[in-house]
């Protein structure tokens, strides 16, 4: 069954959240196998789907998730090239959810 990334109200996954914690188990961006936690790649909606997560060591303001927080270019860059090379379910969540211009817009605001 095809994933609906339409707007709609938010989705709350708990039970996806523990399953993909135990299935990714190291930080995509840095490769760090401690203190990791899921970031949610789009904020508005903050979906707990699959698409919208990525594994990150750190919380909201250290390690790898705290530099995305805060905006960290060389960070926000690497998100992305992992996003386009590794995670083609994003990418397609990113077109479905934002549309095309404006997700093209959000990966080339993110790699400047």
């Amino acid at each position: 069954m095809a994933t609906d990334f339409k707007r709609g109200k938010r989705i709350r996954d708990k039970e996806l959240l523990r399953v993909l914690h135990g299935r990714w188990r190291s930080c995509a961006l840095c490769g760090r196998t401690d203190h990791l936690s899921l970031h949610h790649i789009l904020k508005h909606p903050r979906d707990d789907i699959e698409a919208n997560l990525v594994m990150v060591c750190g919380d909201g303001v250290q390690g790898c998730h705290g530099r995305i927080e805060a905006h960290h270019g060389p960070t926000e860059a690497a998100l992305v090239n992992y996003i386009l090379a590794e995670r083609s379910d994003t990418v397609l969540y990113l077109r479905m959810t934002l549309g095309l211009d404006a997700a093209a817009e959000w990966i080339q605001l993110r790699m400047s």
